[in-house]
């Protein structure tokens, strides 16, 4: 059964030109995005530092009726995310996918401003270490099989076709565990690295954008005098 729950309506000043009404709810909410540069730069899901990126903020809400409009203001922060410039494309692009795209939790309601994430080893260097031990399993299964063939030539003085077939069936089986193994591992360093390459991609153009920003703010200050001289290209 769905439940409802009345508005809460509030009057400030009521009779003068400043009476104020407030309205709140619980399902009233403000949610907005902003740039941000420098700070903690280690993101989840993400295999680089970011210096810039995108914070999303979760408030409740309230609305105001004031002066023959409405006014709708945040009054208790939710929760706080942050998310590169690749993970905030990929979250607005590709919708109804899984269960979304990875984000950094700065703050909830419940758990207040949340510890920041300890710099993890590089992937270039984690894709070393499964390697490693990609390598080492496949070594461990086939001295299994060496063994397992150096018992059944000892126990046989002559080998029949049947154990030579069996025994060839066994070296094929560790040739293919070992390359399936192998390949897989290449294939995932691979798209890796793509995607590295294009997070990559993405914090430089986030940079250039922020940069180009700052300048052309900086030329419309030192400017301004001139730009209020400029007649209204636009006729009304």
């Amino acid at each position: 059964m769905i439940e409802y729950k009345e508005i809460e309506r509030t009057v400030e000043k009521q009779g003068t030109s400043l009476e104020r009404e407030t309205f709140k709810h619980p399902a009233f909410g403000m949610i907005g995005f902003s740039r941000v540069s420098g700070g903690e730069n280690t993101l989840f899901g993400s295999s680089i530092k970011h210096n810039d990126r995108i914070v999303m903020t979760l408030k409740h809400g309230k609305q105001d009726r004031h002066l023959h409009d409405d006014w709708y203001y945040g009054r208790g922060l939710i929760t706080k995310v942050e998310m590169s410039y690749s993970q905030f494309a990929e979250c607005i692009s590709t919708l109804n996918v899984g269960d979304g795209v990875p984000c950094t939790i700065r703050f909830t309601e419940k758990d207040g401003n949340i510890p920041y994430i300890k710099e993890n080893n590089s992937k270039r260097e984690q894709f070393r270490n499964e390697f490693s031990n990609t390598i080492s399993k496949a070594m461990e299964q086939v001295q299994a099989q060496i063994n397992q063939i150096q018992e059944s030539i000892d126990n046989k003085k002559n080998l029949g076709v049947k154990d030579r077939k069996e025994i060839i069936s066994q070296l094929r089986q560790v040739k293919y565990n070992i390359g399936s193994n192998l390949d897989f591992c290449v294939e995932q360093f691979d798209e890796q690295m793509d995607r590295t390459a294009l997070e990559a991609k993405g914090e430089i153009e986030a940079f250039c954008q922020n940069k180009i920003n700052s300048i052309a703010q900086a030329a419309l200050v030192e400017n301004r005098d001139k730009f209020v001289k400029l007649k209204n290209p636009v006729e009304f």
